[in-house]
């Protein structure tokens, strides 16, 4: 059975009478809240594979909420790459730039914190919603196509950066305001850093007003 909870000035759509899963945050215990970045940051970078929000542009955020707890957030924001935002058509364009919940929130609560988010972007008159899946880190993208997004292609190869167990993408090195370039490039120099080609992420694209 569903019931419509007000959540602030948001509604959401979640069930009742749902078991806890053993343990886990069951969906109806979820509460999202648009916010600023920095309320959702810490849980970003503990729990993104990235763990860091770096060169993330920011137009919107979300977080999610259980018991008094951030478990989980959004960013979406412009294209980092004009060609991108051009392919796709820049006008009323977003790209999910980062999107976590924590382990313990049930099965299946992803695509649904995410169907809500996409229903709050549609109301702000946001025309399309860009997201990524990368088979690096075993995603596929099973949540975007269960929340109707279309697959478009694939990105091409990347280079990426191996230092102390981590990946950096390869334009780090570059990027003067990025803390670690200068260790990055004496990394490389002296063979501890190694680059490295990795699968293209996986396209998915939502039309939020049709």
């Amino acid at each position: 059975m569903l019931k419509i909870i007000r959540v602030d000035s948001l509604v959401a759509e979640q069930r009742s009478n749902h078991s806890d899963g053993g343990g886990s945050i069951p969906t109806s215990t979820l509460h999202v809240y648009e916010c600023p970045v920095s309320e959702i940051q810490s849980v970003i970078e503990r729990v993104h594979y990235s763990h860091s929000i770096f060169g993330v542009t920011t137009s919107i955020c979300f977080k999610v909420v259980a018991a008094n707890t951030v478990v989980g957030g959004a960013i979406f924001g412009k294209p980092a790459a004009f060609n991108v935002a051009r392919k796709y058509g820049a006008n009323g364009l977003l790209e999910c730039r980062r999107f976590v919940l924590e382990d313990a929130c049930e099965r299946n609560s992803e695509s649904k914190v995410l169907a809500f988010m996409l229903r709050k972007l549609r109301e702000n008159l946001y025309q399309r919603v860009l997201s990524y899946a990368d088979p690096a880190y075993g995603h596929e993208g099973v949540i975007y196509r269960a929340c109707g997004f279309q697959y478009v292609g694939v990105t091409a190869k990347r280079k990426h950066v191996m230092w102390r167990g981590k990946k950096y993408p390869d334009r780090n090195v570059h990027q003067t305001n990025f803390p670690f370039h200068l260790e990055l490039r004496a990394a490389l120099a002296d063979g501890s850093a190694t680059r490295v080609v990795i699968p293209g992420k996986h396209i998915y694209l939502k039309e939020l007003q049709t």
